[in-house]
């Protein structure tokens, strides 16, 4: 698993950029497990003063929190939408999905812990509103979102991971207590975390159908459809289709954006630039049917936590 792989043109980049500048972000910073633990708190102009949406957003491996939140989108849709985003650090560039690594201090990283400590502290400060706490990850971060929306149903509303099937150690191991809305996005010929899944000597991931079936049995779904999204780009040589579930349990709900052709990558509507390198076969195509962070947000804004 690697960083996000992503190419805006120069133009789109600024914009992005002074969009972002125009806000004075913060970096938060805590105490945990005998280190100094930190993430990055967007709140747009509109959304300070009062308790606002939050969503947190969670890096690829050997990624950084300052790389992401650029390069994902999140805070230009966060702007215009008028909720915060939180991008927290781990720790040697990796989350910590119930495993012994990474470790600090001789002990397993808690950031399950960390998680929730954050969340706490902006929900007594005021900036976040507790019943609207929403979480999305790339990647390994996706992983990560399984595991907090599993140990933490109590906190988060919603979860939206990109990339990443769950492992088979997490389908195992969760038992939320209420069911939970979940959108995902994957690509067919992402050859990092296979939409087929795989067996490796850590365990296994589970394919993008099984981890669908896991939510649609959770959230008591009966009904499916599949529609085909616009395609607007000629050059891009992915398609993008919307699977939806119906008949589900009240107030949840299950999502699958199948990027047909599609790698391991964060789907954005900005064209690759002309000057940019093709992908390689790593990472494979990357969508530009779809703006990922204004999806994710137009799913998980219509749900509340308790």
């Amino acid at each position: 698993m690697c960083r996000i792989v992503l190419r805006l043109p120069l133009a789109a980049f600024l914009l992005l950029l002074g969009a972002a500048a125009a806000h004075a972000d913060e970096t938060l910073s805590y105490r945990w497990q005998g280190v100094d633990r930190t993430a990055i708190l967007h709140v747009p102009q509109a959304a300070a003063g009062h308790a606002a949406p939050l969503v947190i957003v969670m890096y690829g491996s050997d990624d950084k929190a300052a790389s992401f939140q650029k390069n994902s989108g999140f805070d230009a849709v966060a702007d215009r939408e008028n909720f915060a985003t939180l991008y927290p650090e781990a720790i040697d560039g990796a989350w910590n999905l119930k495993s012994k690594r990474p470790a600090v201090n001789g002990e397993p990283v808690d950031d399950i812990g960390f998680f929730r400590t954050m969340i706490d502290d902006l929900v007594s400060r005021g900036i976040a509103d507790g019943t609207r706490i929403y979480a999305t990850g790339f990647s390994y971060g996706a992983l990560m979102t399984y595991t907090l929306a599993c140990a933490l149903p109590d906190r988060i509303a919603a979860i939206a991971p990109v990339a990443s099937a769950m492992n088979e150690a997490q389908a195992e191991a969760c038992n939320p207590a209420r069911p939970l809305p979940v959108m995902m996005v994957n690509g067919t010929s992402d050859e990092v975390q296979r939409y087929d899944g795989y067996i490796r000597s850590f365990g296994r991931l589970l394919s993008v159908p099984e981890t669908t079936e896991y939510w649609r049995r959770a959230d008591g779904c009966t009904g499916q459809s599949a529609t085909p999204l616009p395609h607007l780009n000629p050059h891009d040589l992915t398609r993008a289709s919307l699977v939806q579930w119906s008949g589900c349990r009240p107030d949840t709900g299950v999502r699958l954006y199948r990027i047909e052709n599609g790698g391991h990558c964060w789907p954005r509507l900005a064209p690759p630039a002309p000057a940019d390198p093709a992908d390689g076969p790593r990472f494979g195509g990357c969508s530009n049917d779809i703006e990922t962070a204004a999806e994710v947000w137009n799913f998980v804004r219509r749900y509340h936590g308790a």
